[in-house]
């Protein structure tokens, strides 16, 4: 027989390992620093976030104004709020997201965690309030996609464009590096629209790369795509070369910088539409740190986005800026207009969002 002394050590080592198996076991379940909750979808004014999160522009999350803020949750980092769609009833300028490029890279959270347009989410869509998932760029872009591309989703038809028919095109926003190129490949393979060893042609370039100035250079980059093999698809930037390289007296429609770069835009994309590409992506920049650089896109911006609107085939208008604000000192370069590594992550996210959000070569 074993004596009350020994049993009463024998119930005290079953009852440590029995709490040693529950902590191990927690920490198994809840790694989001005990917030399960965490970018778990959710309606505004409910207590489905818990007691330490709150219902954040469609998720459980942390309001914030700095990365500190968010420090308690894994691989979280503070990302602006104000002006995102989706997050019109945030009072603070920013709260706690997680930004991804595969589901992998959510396991941290939960195994339930997905990585939907570009963020780390968990939970089915909220359907009222103003919930959503936007507040990371691959969100922001999806949700300034609008309602006409939900509605093209529900149709697309997958695996009809092979990735050699999509082509980039561009100046050095997209040259610089070539890494928005390679992060919309990564995501496209993520996703099962690009099986392993195929790859998007990119004819961005350095040099000759404007829209009109010295020569219509990316016209010649699309032209010599379609001369090697057939575009269904271009994704595009374009306007950049023309505002850093020509000058105007007057930064607005009249200056015939602006207007020959506008025009120049209409004629491609009316050949794309007569060669029959079936969807255009333009990208178009964030705000150069340069004033004078700065007033020139602005004065175009309007120009080409009616370009791209008014076309005669699919024109998906993507605006940078919504994308990059608040993050301008990680997402650009020194030279103040060519995205970081960040900074092209953050695009290519963008630029896939409205690929999604449009079916485009999914």
């Amino acid at each position: 027989m074993v004596s009350s002394k020994a049993g009463s050590r024998v119930a005290s080592l079953l009852a440590a390992l029995a709490l040693a198996f529950s902590c191990s076991n927690s920490e198994k379940v809840e790694p989001t620093g005990g917030e399960t909750h965490f970018l778990t979808r959710c309606e505004p004014n409910t207590d489905s976030c818990g007691s330490k999160l709150q219902c954040l522009c469609g998720v459980c999350t942390l309001p914030c104004d700095g990365r500190a803020a968010c420090q308690a949750l894994p691989a979280a980092q503070c990302v602006l709020s104000t002006g995102t769609p989706g997050c019109a009833d945030v009072a603070s300028p920013g709260h706690c997201d997680v930004s991804c490029v595969a589901d992998a890279e959510c396991t941290i959270l939960s195994p339930a965690h997905r990585c939907e347009q570009g963020t780390c989410r968990a939970g089915s869509v909220a359907t009222g309030g103003s919930g959503g998932s936007a507040g990371s760029a691959g969100a922001t872009a999806a949700a300034m996609a609008g309602d006409a591309g939900s509605a093209g989703a529900q149709s697309c038809v997958h695996g009809d464009v092979p990735a050699n028919q999509v082509l980039l095109i561009g100046d050095s926003f997209l040259a610089s590096s070539h890494q928005i190129t390679a992060y919309l490949e990564d995501l496209a393979r993520s996703a099962g629209a690009v099986t392993a060893g195929e790859r998007y042609r990119d004819k961005s370039g350095l040099v000759a790369n404007a829209l009109a100035l010295g020569g219509n250079g990316i016209a010649d980059q699309y032209s010599s795509g379609v001369s090697e093999s057939a575009v269904k698809v271009v994704v595009m930037d374009g306007g950049g070369a023309d505002a850093l390289l020509g000058s105007c007296a007057t930064a607005d429609a009249s200056c015939p910088v602006v207007a020959a770069a506008a025009a120049a835009a209409r004629d491609l994309l009316s050949k794309m539409a007569t060669d029959k590409v079936q969807h255009v992506v333009y990208a178009f920049y964030p705000d150069p740190i340069d004033t004078n650089v700065r007033a020139t896109i602005n004065a175009l911006r309007p120009l080409v986005q009616t370009a791209c609107e008014s076309a005669a085939l699919p024109c998906h208008w993507l605006d940078l800026r919504p994308v990059f604000a608040g993050h301008y000192a990680d997402y650009v370069q020194a030279d103040g207009l060519n995205p970081t590594a960040a900074g092209s992550r953050a695009s290519a996210e963008a630029i896939w969002a409205v690929m999604q959000q449009y079916c485009v070569a999914q």
